[in-house]
């Protein structure tokens, strides 16, 4: 059974590290979990962009009691953004047996959820209820690897596509639309099984 180690990262934003905390190249070893934390931003938006080549877990947990907020599997040489709250802290964990190397960017430090009613967004989580990995791809927006067995919370405007990918060619799994519910749980796994057979692929 691996062990993982737990390495914490507290960020204060004094004056002298300020421009080092709005862009920072992190090493992971091997088998390992990092913490980041900003310690004085309420809520912060964040680039990420895995420079691996093997795939990095990231989560979002609530400080004190450790519970999942958020999550998704980091793609080889993947780049996404991701929220995290000031009660909340992110996690990037490295299963593989190569040095993780992940550039991580501060785009915003005092970001806000997008307004539901001028944006036209919903918030729902896709769920990966399968034992196998389900990359996704979300134009513009993100390409998130879903875990087996994991949740991935996503904020998405109405006629947002998410994708996947058979061979060479991309199917559009799902339009993001009104009768998405706000907090609803879509088990991506089930959905990809009937799409597939809807579009005759193996």
């Amino acid at each position: 059974m691996k062990k993982t180690t737990v390495v914490h990262i507290a960020l204060f934003l004094l004056t002298f590290t300020t421009l080092w905390a709005q862009k920072s190249n992190l090493e992971i070893p091997p088998n390992t979990s990092m913490e980041l934390d900003y310690l004085e931003y309420k809520m912060y938006r964040l680039q990420l962009k895995n420079n691996t080549g093997k795939q990095l877990e990231v989560k979002v947990r609530n400080k004190v009691t450790g519970d999942f907020v958020r999550g998704f599997g980091l793609g080889p040489l993947g780049k996404v953004e991701v929220m995290v709250e000031q009660d909340s802290k992110i996690v990037f964990t490295n299963n593989s047996g190569k040095m993780g190397r992940l550039a991580v960017k501060v785009l915003d430090k005092d970001a806000q959820w997008p307004s539901k009613g001028s944006a036209k967004t919903v918030s729902f989580t896709l769920v990966n209820s399968g034992a196998t990995e389900i990359p996704l791809l979300i134009p513009n927006v993100m390409n998130p690897n879903l875990s087996p067995l994991s949740n991935s919370g996503v904020d998405l405007k109405m006629g947002q596509e998410i994708l996947f990918r058979k061979g060479l060619k991309k199917y559009v799994l799902l339009t993001v639309d009104e009768t998405i519910e706000e907090g609803e749980k879509i088990d991506v796994s089930a959905l990809l099984k009937a799409r597939k057979k809807e579009l005759g692929l193996k």
